[in-house]
């Protein structure tokens, strides 16, 4: 007896096998694929770039803001009268006359969104850059008690004026410095 092997193929679609391209689906689908994964390569670009701005302006502000309080903070450190405000009030101008200081009075005040500082009369100067906006500026001078001495309390908060993003970046600084 003799065993013959039988083969056989099924086949819903027999193209031939002489196909020399892709059909109309193949093609469709690979453009669908080829859609989806360049969305998803473009929009996590995008998120990156987003946020490399949003940091910039994050670290921006924190840096223009630091160096603003350390201004303040310079023309307070000699510092032998407080002009304005008065005792116990507050204001968004501080006038001050410093120890053996040729530029007396050193004066910082708010305008227009912009820390200005002035000595000895000259015109002022602001500190700030224009990719940053002072929001709030509030000294307040506080009288001596007990046995703190007088200081002048400072709040200070600084936001970026990009208008692109939905959320700005800002900072606010509240310090307080005794005179001694």
């Amino acid at each position: 007896m003799k065993v013959s092997k039988t083969t056989s193929t099924f086949c819903f679609l027999d193209f031939g096998s002489s196909r020399g391209g892709f059909t109309l689906m193949e093609t469709l689908i690979y453009i669908a694929l080829f859609s989806v994964i360049t969305s998803f390569v473009f929009g996590v670009f995008y998120q990156i770039l987003g946020s490399q701005n949003q940091n910039r302006d994050r670290i921006e502000v924190d840096s223009e803001a630091n160096f603003m309080m350390q201004k303040i903070r310079w023309a307070l450190a000699g510092v032998q009268t407080i002009n304005q405000p008065a005792v116990n009030t507050t204001s968004t101008t501080l006038s001050v006359t410093r120890y053996n200081f040729a530029q007396n009075p050193v004066v910082f005040d708010l305008n227009s969104q912009a820390l200005r500082i002035s000595k000895g009369g000259a015109s002022a100067v602001v500190l700030n850059n224009s990719r940053v906006n002072v929001s709030q500026l509030i000294f307040e001078h506080l009288a001596q008690m007990n046995n703190a001495p007088k200081g002048v309390k400072i709040t200070l908060s600084v936001i970026s004026s990009d208008v692109e993003r939905p959320v700005a970046a800002s900072t606010t600084i509240t310090d307080t410095v005794y005179l001694r």
